[in-house]
């Protein structure tokens, strides 16, 4: 199909916080993401092809909805992950669940937002 345009791949993931200094307390301390590109209250972090974004929500765009759509975060050891979760009293939906391809395990972000885990079967 030479000519048509086709998404070529998930370039970044945005997330609208209440709260960016704990957002980011959040997703560097408790999930350890390296910070990248700054620029006011917006923040990448660089998660190899795809980047995640968090940027602070302004009042006027009205209250914060959080999302209940998952953002999968690969990990090599999701039972150490939910133990470092469960440290910092991080909301668990669920438990890490067995799939054919991998384990899974979903939990809420600061703001409500749910993530999940993912480790790939071996």
């Amino acid at each position: 199909m030479s000519g048509m345009c086709e998404v070529q791949k998930i370039y970044a993931v945005w997330i609208y916080v209440k709260d960016f200094k704990e957002s980011r307390d959040f997703y560097e301390g408790i999930l350890g993401l390296k910070p990248g590109y700054k620029e006011g209250e917006w923040l990448e972090y660089d998660l190899g092809e795809t980047k995640l974004a968090i940027l602070q929500r302004e009042p006027e765009q009205g209250s914060l909805k959080p999302q209940k759509m998952r953002t999968m975060l690969q990990v090599d050891d999701i039972a150490s992950m939910k133990e470092r979760l469960l440290e910092h009293n991080v909301k668990l939906v669920g438990d890490i669940r067995d799939e054919g391809y991998g384990k899974l395990l979903t939990f809420e972000d600061p703001n409500g937002h749910w993530l999940e885990l993912f480790e790939p079967a071996s």
